[in-house]
Parts: C-alpha cells; sequence; structure tokens
C-alpha cells in the first residue's frame, strides 16, 4: 500500500528535476559553443586545402587575424596648396628645395614660361614625410603668396591590418609547403606541391608589393603645389603704372619684331616680281624706239 506524499513534497520533488534539467541544458549549450568559431561554425572551418589536394596534399591555412588593433592609427596624407609669385619657376624650384630638404621627393614638375599674353605657372607633386606635411606646407608661404591649401587624411589601419595578417597567414603556408617538397613520397606529390608553392608564392609577393606601396603612402604625403604668375592688374601706384607701361612696350615691339620677320619672305617675293615687271616694260620701251 503506497503512502500519498503531501502536495507540499510533490511540488519540491518536480522543482529539483527541473533545476536539475536546466543545468544539465545549460552545460551542454556551452560546450557546443566552445566547439563552434564566433561566427557560429566550426572551428574546422577555416581549414582551407590547398591546390594538390587530390594527391593527398592538404593544407590548413590559418585565417587571417583581423582583429588584431595597431597601437597609432596608420594614415595616408593628402594636401594641396595654391600659391601666387612673381617668376612660377623659381618658385617651383624653391619649393623642389624645400620638399629634398626634409627628405622627400618630387614625383612630377611642369612649367609653363610665360608665352603672349599667358602668365606663366608650374605645377610640382611633391613627396614629404608625413610627419613634416605641417611644417613643409608652412614654408611654402615663404616662396609665395597662399591663396589656397587643403589637407586630407585617410585611415588605412585596417587595409594595413588585413594585408599584413594575410602576408603572415600566406608566409606559413610557404613554409609548410616547402617541408612537403622535401619529403615528398611520389612524384604526384611533387608536382602538387610545386604547384601550390609556385601560386602561394605568386600570392605572397604580390601581398608583399602591396604591403611596400601601402607603406610607402604612410610615410610620405603627397603635396600637390599649383603656382601662377602675379597678376599684373594687381599692381598699384606709380610703380606699377610704370611696369604696366614697360610691360606693354616690350609686348609692342615683340609684335613689331616678329611682324618684320614674318614680312621678309613676303618683300623679297614682292621686290622680285615688281623687278620682273619694271624689266619687261622697259624692254618694250626700247623696242618702240628703235621701230620709231
Amino acid at each position: 500500500m503506497r503512502t500519498a506524499l503531501p502536495r507540499p513534497a510533490i511540488l519540491r520533488s518536480f522543482l529539483a528535476v527541473l533545476c536539475i534539467a536546466g543545468v544539465l541544458t545549460a552545460a551542454g549549450c556551452a560546450t557546443r559553443a566552445a566547439e563552434l568559431g564566433p561566427g557560429g561554425e566550426s572551428r574546422d572551418a577555416s581549414a582551407v586545402t590547398a591546390p594538390g589536394a587530390d594527391s593527398g596534399i592538404a593544407l590548413s591555412e590559418a585565417a587571417p587575424a583581423r582583429s588584431q588593433v595597431p597601437s597609432t592609427r596608420e594614415d595616408v596624407v593628402n594636401a594641396t596648396v595654391s600659391l601666387v609669385a612673381d617668376d612660377p619657376i623659381a618658385a617651383a624650384d624653391r619649393a623642389q628645395d624645400l620638399a629634398e630638404q626634409r627628405g622627400g621627393r618630387v614625383d612630377s614638375r611642369t612649367d609653363s614660361p610665360s608665352v603672349d599674353d599667358g602668365p606663366a605657372s608650374a605645377s610640382l607633386t611633391l613627396r614629404v614625410p608625413a610627419a613634416e606635411v605641417d611644417a613643409a606646407l608652412d614654408e611654402f608661404g615663404t616662396i609665395g603668396r597662399v591663396t589656397a591649401v587643403g589637407v586630407d587624411r585617410t585611415d588605412v589601419t585596417d587595409q594595413v591590418i588585413d594585408v599584413d595578417a594575410r602576408i603572415a597567414a600566406l608566409d606559413a603556408t610557404v613554409t609548410r609547403l616547402r617541408d612537403l617538397l622535401a619529403t615528398a613520397s611520389s612524384t604526384a606529390d611533387l608536382l602538387a606541391a610545386e604547384t601550390a608553392l609556385a601560386d602561394r608564392q605568386g600570392e605572397l609577393d604580390s601581398l608583399r608589393g602591396q604591403q611596400q606601396s601601402l607603406r610607402e603612402r604612410i610615410d610620405l604625403a603627397a603635396v600637390s603645389v599649383q603656382i601662377t604668375e602675379t597678376d599684373t592688374a594687381s599692381r598699384g601706384g606709380i610703380g606699377g603704372a610704370f611696369a604696366d607701361g614697360w610691360d606693354a612696350l616690350l609686348r609692342s615691339l615683340t609684335a613689331v619684331g616678329l611682324f618684320l620677320v614674318a614680312a621678309v619672305p613676303w618683300v623679297v617675293l614682292v621686290a622680285v616680281v615688281v623687278g620682273l615687271v619694271i624689266g619687261v616694260l622697259r624692254l618694250r620701251r626700247r623696242r618702240r624706239a628703235r621701230r620709231s
């Protein structure tokens, strides 16, 4: 004969069973979460089979460690500055000297001397150490009057981390492939390892080139300098009027000289034609005089 339990005892037993089931469920979920990666995928999903897997060669490439955070921000700096100077060509020489004195260089330069009524100008693309770009822009103000200046900083920290991580992963893969080449037991494995090594080495060299280019862009800021000639209309006073008159005289003399030089061939041609006509007329007059 069974003795019926009191209702409070039954309730306590039911609650105890529920607590035990909850603990077991939580433990199972924690174990499953430990086996999965951050995205819910198995940790083994990061294994990538390299070319040549059909021959029994498989490589487990580690995914790039994108969670690394650099101690400092990496920026690509681009600056522009517009100057007005009396002699743009000489000012461009001075700007080039300032960049080279700071350890920079000149990537490109275009000089346009004054022609006819067109003002002279110069255009340069300079490379200056990024840490000294502000000081360099201040120095450019000593070679002419600054009319515009701008600085743009682009954050490329994530790009630097990505490239560095991919290089590290490929470097490790290349090392493992070289070890496989040394221990290959068959011709098929040897050929597969050589093919995979060539592919990975090509990718590694390309990434290293990107890394070098990116690092150069970070270390050296690009500064675009535009220099134009001082507008003569802005000259005032007696000195400005005299300078304008002198310039007008020089332009007039230049125009007259060019006209004379261009007219010489025509003058010679006209002189020859006139001489021939005069000669023919004189011959006719002589013949008429003899007949009469």
